[in-house]
């Protein structure tokens, strides 16, 4: 098992261990698990829907009050899928029925019984507020080691920093009070927990699902310029008139680009490489708005349909929400459909809030999630821009798009996934997911 090393980022120098509690008036204990992690991983994406769309409808509506009016104790939430509960952390438990019943008030079908409250030390927003001031710090040159991603703990504890060597950066930053430093400091203790990292790169574009489809086009269809590849993530119209807008990631192509699927022979499974000929097909749309934060651009041009290709079929895509821990997903990227892997499903949402710097030396917000130990495919070069969502019923919930990787299965997977927030993004360009299906 990996060793981590903690510090504190503020006024304090030692780090902070938090015992996690069910706080006083709290509900119920949770009940003993009926199903282990690996064997929801293992259910396909309706039945894992059974199981957990009630825990999802729990979590979005949680994380809607504790954004809003209940942020100043709202620390964050974590499904506890095998046990059938969602642990809610809040930094003032003697609050907890307020919060509770305002969770109610905000969706009415959902079972509050279902919710434990924890105490946590820090809420979202002040770690939020630390975590800006430490790429603040980086970006000054004021800290002694390169940062390659920052998340926020499931449990509100500290921010969990991935760096090369934890032992000499807990050490270094001990040692690193400067008033230069303080002053970008927040008002509390922070705990910064340092873990080994590797670097985080672009899920670069080999790749084809749909190789040569027509309008409208899907999430899954391969996209191209003649010379990267790509894959169509979410299908979209803009709020303002209506244009018909495919997202997928930034790191793709260039702003500007035309766009198209693939051509000619379509790739055979298993040999993915020979399939990247350069030619172009179809016009899907012209890269017009591009985000590095959300490692999101706009294709504009061609229609869509908010469908998503699985390895059997299409299913329809009626809902956008944001991922959160505990969770699972699938992704349909282009790359892992060719290399014989089908939808990729059953990765579990390891941080739901984690902020990385790709390789382009972007800044990005994102999810983190894994199929680790149960299989450790989770994602491909060639699978980035593809849709990552979740079953609701025999529809699907888009979550979001591949941005990118890290560690290493065979030569061009990766046993970790990042992706970015629909919601984040749609919000960001003024979009929404095109209604037809």
């Amino acid at each position: 098992m990996k060793r981590s090393t903690t510090t504190a980022f503020g006024l304090g120098t030692a780090g902070l261990v938090l015992l996690a509690v069910t706080a006083p008036g709290a509900q119920a204990a949770p009940a003993p698990a009926r199903y282990t992690e690996a064997q929801i991983a293992a259910m396909g994406p309706e039945e894992q829907g059974k199981l957990l769309t009630p825990l999802r409808n729990i979590a979005n509506a949680v994380d809607r009050v504790g954004s809003g009016a209940q942020a100043g104790i709202y620390a964050g939430v974590r499904i506890d899928a095998p046990r059938g509960t969602v642990y809610v952390y809040l930094t003032d438990t003697s609050r907890a029925a307020a919060f509770v019943k305002a969770v109610s008030a905000a969706d009415r079908s959902i079972d509050t019984r279902k919710i434990t409250t924890v105490k946590a030390a820090h809420t979202r927003r002040a770690l939020h507020d630390a975590r800006d001031r430490l790429f603040a710090q980086e970006a000054a040159r004021k800290l002694p080691y390169a940062i390659h991603s920052v998340a926020i703990a499931a449990d509100a504890s500290a921010l969990e920093v991935a760096v090369d060597k934890p032992g000499v950066a807990a050490k270094a930053a001990g040692a690193h009070r400067q008033p230069s430093a303080r002053s970008l400091s927040p008002a509390q203790d922070v705990p910064l927990v340092f873990k080994q990292g590797q670097r985080v790169s672009s899920a670069k574009s080999w790749a084809d699902v749909r190789w040569k489809d027509g309008t409208p086009f899907i999430a899954g269809d391969v996209l191209t310029d003649g010379s990267e590849y790509c894959t169509a993530g979410l299908p979209a119209v803009r709020k303002s008139d209506n244009k018909p807008v495919m997202v997928t990631a930034a790191h793709c192509f260039a702003n500007g680009a035309k766009i198209y699927t693939g051509s000619g022979t379509t790739p055979k499974f298993g040999k993915f490489y020979d399939g990247l000929n350069g030619l172009t097909g179809n016009y899907v749309g012209t890269v017009n708005g591009v985000s590095t934060a959300w490692d999101a651009e706009q294709l504009i041009g061609a229609d869509n349909n908010a469908d998503v290709s699985e390895t059997a079929g299409y299913k329809p895509v009626t809902s956008v929400a944001y991922s959160h821990n505990g969770d699972f997903v699938c992704q349909n990227g282009a790359a892992s459909f060719f290399m014989n892997q089908g939808t990729v499903c059953g990765i579990k949402v390891t941080n739901e809030d984690i902020t990385y710097r790709l390789d382009t030396g972007w800044q990005v917000r994102g999810v983190e999630g894994t199929r680790l130990p149960s299989n450790p495919w989770t994602v491909a070069h060639g699978d980035s821009g593809a849709m990552v969502y979740t079953a609701n019923g025999s529809a699907r919930q888009a979550r979001g798009l591949v941005s990118a990787l890290s560690g290493t299965h065979q030569t061009n997977a990766g046993n970790y996934m990042y992706w970015t927030e629909a919601t984040d993004i749609f919000n960001h360009f003024g979009l929404k997911l095109n209604p037809k299906t």
